[in-house]
């Protein structure tokens, strides 16, 4: 059963006011809004945007599902788990900061895009339910 979409679906819990505390979310689900910067391809053949969120924070996030709907500028809203970097030989060259993001959804509003990774319908439903996914 999916819910219709509402006022109260697609929560976040991450945005500049809290960025600097993002090591409390590790190994966490996260859902923030980021404007595409830069998009490489991950090591899956996926998207792996450089997203910007506020004024000077950015948070590479890469989905895990292919995306040819939006490009530089977009902003989107994706939610997954937050990790510590750990970038291979070829991301060495652009994957910066700490903390990455896998993505199992993301949203954008404007372009009426709404992907999710298969097998999480749980996770789907509780955001479209206006909650944070559960991590189990």
């Amino acid at each position: 059963m999916t819910t219709k979409a509402n006022e109260k679906s697609f929560p976040t819990n991450l945005n500049e006011g809290n960025f600097k505390k993002l090591k409390k979310f590790n190994g966490q689900i996260v859902a923030f809004d980021g404007i595409i910067e830069q998009i490489e391809n991950s090591r899956n053949n996926t998207p792996f945007y450089k997203l910007r969120i506020g004024e000077n924070n950015y948070l590479w996030t890469v989905l895990m599902f292919k995306n040819d709907k939006n490009g530089i500028g977009d902003q989107i809203r994706v939610v997954g788990y937050l990790r510590p970097s750990a970038p291979n030989e070829t991301e060495k060259k652009y994957l910066t900061g700490k903390y990455m993001v896998l993505s199992f959804g993301l949203v954008d509003i404007k372009n009426s895009n709404f992907l999710f990774i298969s097998g999480a319908e749980i996770q789907k439903q509780e955001w479209i339910e206006g909650k944070i996914p559960s991590s189990k």
